[in-house]
């Protein structure tokens, strides 16, 4: 059975020829974003939230859209055929073979005890990392991730690097993160990426291969949230700044949140003015996402120096729209008015 019978059978039962196409793309990807459906299924960017939406109704698939840019999952053929009526079984085969099950079964929580596994799943969470990753680690670990870090940076994931245990002389590649921050002092080993994926740790779990240390995964994206928040309140803070990336070149759509926190402190800070076109919904709501455009008139952030927030881990933007100004956090923003789901900045007026 070829491609074109699957999506015949799939709209006898109730799917539209859209939906067919889009659940047919994210079963192929596994895990995807609403843009990759949107391009691989020659869908409207609009026109793919609302099929997405269906397909989760029809118990298909599963949006997480706590996270920047919002995850499409595909569900198992025969979890999702469950919901179907009999006949669909007939087709569990074909599914089954369109379906990406090594992503989908992921390991979401492990705990990991030699230095070399360790250091292992660090490579592998940050070289999986498509919009972002955080991490803490000792200065004498810095070399053997070096290398994945800088293909990370290099290819636009946004990138913050702590380096603890700094002796004051050692050279730290300038081409690893967007900000580079070193500390005298011993950490944690702290590693989030996608704000998803988290790894926390004893440094002494990747210095001394003898120790009786060891390192917690998670893949769960409050814990991932929980990590971050400590890293950035009770650690980074500590750290001296070493190197920050020049911002990048506007206009530009940002797959992560923080990357546009990144580059709008540094554009205002720099006197320029900045646009902001942002898909949001209300904060601490499941509601309809509409888009906002406006100046960005101030943000708030503890990425890069000067800091200005009112508490540690606050990231938002502030758009001015019409007579008020709004703020915008990102996912699972409590403190905000909205929350966004997607950022275009672009050069102001002014600028």
């Amino acid at each position: 059975m070829n491609e074109d019978d699957i999506v015949d059978r799939l709209t006898r039962f109730g799917l539209s020829d859209k939906e067919a196409l889009a659940y047919l793309t994210i079963l192929r990807n596994g895990t995807t974003r609403i843009s990759v459906v949107s391009e691989e299924a020659d869908l409207s960017k609009s026109y793919t939230y609302d099929v997405a939406d269906r397909l989760e109704a029809k118990s298909l698939i599963a949006i997480d859209d706590h996270v920047v840019p919002t995850q499409i999952r595909a569900l198992p053929p025969s979890q999702g055929i469950e919901n179907l009526v009999s006949q669909l079984y007939t087709m569990e085969a074909e599914l089954e073979s369109i379906f990406d099950s090594e992503s989908y079964e992921e390991e979401t929580f492990s705990v990991i005890k030699s230095r070399q596994t360790i250091l292992r799943k660090v490579t592998e969470l940050v070289d999986s990392a498509e919009t972002e990753v955080v991490l803490s680690l000792p200065a004498a670990a810095v070399p053997v991730v070096a290398e994945v870090l800088q293909a990370a940076h290099e290819t636009g994931t946004f990138c913050l690097l702590l380096v603890t245990e700094y002796d004051g002389e050692t050279t730290v590649d300038d081409g690893l993160a967007h900000v580079v921050q070193t500390w005298d002092a011993p950490a944690p080993v702290i590693l989030t990426t996608d704000r998803t994926d988290g790894l926390v740790g004893a440094a002494d779990a990747i210095l001394d291969s003898n120790s009786s240390e060891y390192a917690i995964y998670h893949a769960d994206a409050h814990i991932a949230a929980a990590l971050f928040d400590s890293f950035v309140a009770n650690y980074w803070p500590m750290g001296s700044e070493a190197h920050v990336a020049t911002a990048s070149g506007l206009p530009e759509a940002y797959d992560g949140f923080r990357h546009a926190i990144f580059d709008a402190a540094l554009h205002l800070a720099a006197d320029r003015s900045l646009e902001a076109e942002v898909a949001v919904r209300p904060a601490r709501t499941t509601g309809a996402v509409e888009t906002l455009t406006g100046p960005v008139v101030d943000v708030n952030q503890s990425l890069v120096r000067p800091y200005a927030n009112g508490f540690p881990t606050q990231e938002s933007l502030l758009v001015e729209s019409g007579d008020e100004t709004i703020s915008v956090g990102g996912p699972r923003a409590f403190v905000e008015e909205y929350e966004a789901t997607d950022v275009t900045l672009s050069a102001g007026e002014d600028s």
